[in-house]
């Protein structure tokens, strides 16, 4: 009987302690991330799969750096980045709408002294294909200021912009 209750007493303070650290733990961690809804989508843009093989990824890299080099011999003044980064914190934001079901992305030209420069512009985009701006009062926004509706542009390009 008292070996049955120094092996219920040892249960008892090791679940105990089990539980009070898993509690410390998870409550002392910081909430990271953010979620973001996946409303269901019908339009035609949720049924295409969007994924290609790297081997085909190369080969579309790959031709487009072909035209790139002619372009911009034919068109000195339109600079033309291989591609542009966009970071995550920017993407979320758009991505958190909850009629969010994609990302467009815009071709610009932005003028300069000495050169245009190709730029990519990216807003949301909804389930009838409309866009979708990121509206006032959200982080990204309390940050730029300025008009009241926002898309993201100027992505880290490669080789870099001017």
């Amino acid at each position: 009987m008292r070996k049955i209750k120094k092996s219920l007493s040892a249960a008892v303070v090791l679940t105990v302690a089990f539980t009070s650290i898993s509690l410390l733990f998870f409550s002392c961690k910081e909430a990271v991330g953010v979620t973001i809804p996946l409303p269901k989508d019908t339009s035609a843009l949720g049924k295409i799969d969007h994924f290609i093989p790297l081997d085909q990824l190369e080969v579309l890299k790959k031709d487009f750096a072909v035209q790139q080099d002619s372009i911009n011999r034919g068109v000195p003044n339109l600079y033309i980045p291989t591609s542009e980064a966009f970071n995550k914190a920017a993407l979320l934001e758009l991505l958190k709408d909850p009629n969010n079901v994609g990302i467009r992305i815009y071709y610009g030209v932005k003028k300069g002294d000495n050169r245009n420069e190709f730029r990519m512009v990216l807003v949301g985009v909804d389930q009838q294909g409309k866009d979708l701006l990121i509206t006032r009062g959200s982080a990204i926004a309390s940050k730029i200021g300025g008009d009241t509706r926002f898309g993201l542009e100027f992505g880290q390009c490669n080789p870099p912009c001017h």
